[in-house]
């Protein structure tokens, strides 16, 4: 090992190469020194101040006995001057020490929640006289030309569509894509209106501002570039040369994250949302390019970020989702999260608003979605794919009585897309390893499969999005496709 040189104040340094509790750490003192392994920071202590601030958790850590631990009371610059126990300690004893209590707090937190959780569920099952199923036996069912039927098929792109987004219009639509471009169609003609090239390509998502005038896109950098989108008045001449006008390069958000961004949106045309793998929520102010502030409170990754349109919920207030099994609804003019949803023990994967604005639904990795309101704080139906194929069991057997059964019993495809129709009656769920499936949320059942038969996605469906107006539905593919369907 050698001594690492003085690091400049706010360098940050990643720790070690594997899934460690924290990814990155930020040196405080102006005359901090590590430990070095090869050419990876293995850790970094401070003899002065020895303060370590853990970004994925946003904690700071007291570490003054940690410093008497491994260093004399006077500062020291040689690694020959640290004791022989800071020398002969190893690694996974040294990152042990620094996070054992915060993770022991961290799970006694975790499990207190669980039972909280659970009493306060066993207490709303016992009010609950009835189901949102039962309530809707008598319904009469979807009649079935209300069926989608394909109206367009977008094609541009080169490698898998990572996301699409509507533009608030129901006009254009933008996808972000592994073959390093970004494309704004006109979903109604078909036409390419921009072709946007990207930095990276390994993008994850993509987001369009309410009046149409940026676009948004992050991924596996840790950042989030906004784009500014100006039509020029002959752009459907240049879509139909087929010579699209490819945008220069976008503002670019330093060091958003210290993980990779998972989801982004608008908050309004000049503030921005966006939420990372580092368990974090920024919001950022575009016209002062500063990060305004932060949202701190889950204890996973956060997967999926909600902005509802206005006339379905209040303006300033969003959903977060995450890998911890919560929905939380926050609003930024207020410090703690307004409502707090345990849904799930698995990673909740996306979350999507009922037009009430008091109920949202959420899909997970298990591959159910499930309808909760906020009123009354507790589950109002789920929706099982297993439920669907299982079938008949005989008397007094309680095994499959097929091998197909026994399958379907032990693999689960997760929830990887969801979107509601504009009166909320049909759930579009886009699955792993099925397709999308159009749930009537109602009587319970599933009364169409999107994308298959003719005309259908030859790979993976990755996205379903439905427009504003509730007119078209888009699917993406990893075939490089946009499908528009309508009825």
């Amino acid at each position: 090992m050698r001594a690492m040189p003085p690091a400049a104040p706010g360098v940050h340094i990643n720790v070690g190469t594997g899934n460690y509790p924290f990814g990155r750490c930020r040196l405080h003192p102006p005359t901090t020194r590590g430990l070095y392994l090869g050419s990876t920071a293995v850790l970094c202590i401070s003899p002065e101040s020895a303060g370590v601030r853990c970004a994925a958790n946003q904690h700071l850590l007291s570490s003054r006995n940690t410093a008497k631990s491994f260093f004399p009371k006077q500062a020291k610059t040689t690694l020959k001057q640290i004791p022989d126990l800071a020398r002969n300690t190893s690694i996974s004893e040294i990152m042990l020490t620094v996070t054992e209590s915060m993770l022991a707090k961290l799970l006694v937190a975790k499990q207190t929640c669980q039972v909280l959780y659970l009493e306060l569920q066993k207490s709303n099952l016992t009010i609950q006289d009835t189901t949102l199923q039962k309530a809707s036996a008598n319904l009469p069912q979807i009649p079935p030309k209300r069926y989608l039927r394909q109206y367009n098929t977008l094609k541009g792109h080169q490698d898998k569509i990572a996301q699409i987004k509507w533009s608030s219009d129901s006009v254009k639509l933008v996808s972000a894509c592994q073959d390093g471009f970004m494309i704004i169609w006109d979903a109604v003609s078909g036409l390419k209106l921009q072709a946007i090239p990207l930095d990276s390509p390994w993008v994850l998502l993509c987001a369009f501002a309410p009046l149409g005038r940026f676009v948004a896109l992050a991924g596996l950098d840790n950042r989030c570039t906004v784009y500014k989108v100006e039509q020029p008045e002959d752009y459907y001449m240049q879509s139909r040369t087929n010579q699209m006008e490819l945008r220069d390069r976008g503002r670019k958000i330093p060091r958003a994250h210290a993980a990779y961004v998972s989801a982004c949106e608008f908050l309004a045309d000049d503030q921005v949302l966006t939420a990372s793998g580092d368990m974090t929520v920024a919001l950022w102010d575009m016209e002062k390019h500063v990060r305004s502030r932060d949202f701190l409170d889950h204890c996973g990754d956060v997967l999926s970020l909600l902005v509802a349109p206005r006339e379905r919920m209040l303006p300033q207030t969003f959903l977060l989702a995450g890998a911890d099994g919560t929905v939380k609804l926050w609003d930024i003019r207020v410090k703690a999260p307004q409502a707090l949803c345990q849904m799930s023990r698995v990673d909740i994967n996306c979350v999507s608003l009922l037009p009430n604005g008091y109920s949202f639904v959420s899909g997970d990795d298990e591959g159910i979605c499930k309808i909760y309101d906020f009123r009354s704080l507790c589950e109002l139906e789920q929706y099982n794919l297993r439920e669907q194929f299982e079938p008949p069991r005989l008397p007094g057997n309680n095994s499959p009585t097929s091998t197909r059964s026994m399958w379907l019993q032990f693999d689960a495809p997760g929830v990887v897309s969801l979107d509601l129709s504009h009166l909320g009656r049909i759930l579009y769920a886009c699955y792993a390893d099925y397709g999308c499936l159009a749930w009537d949320i109602l009587r319970k059942e599933i009364v169409e499969l999107i994308g298959v038969g003719n005309g259908s996605h030859k790979s993976r469906i990755s996205q379903v999005a439905i427009s504003p107006d509730g007119q078209g539905l888009a699917t993406a593919s990893w075939d490089a496709t946009i499908k528009i369907w309508s009825t």
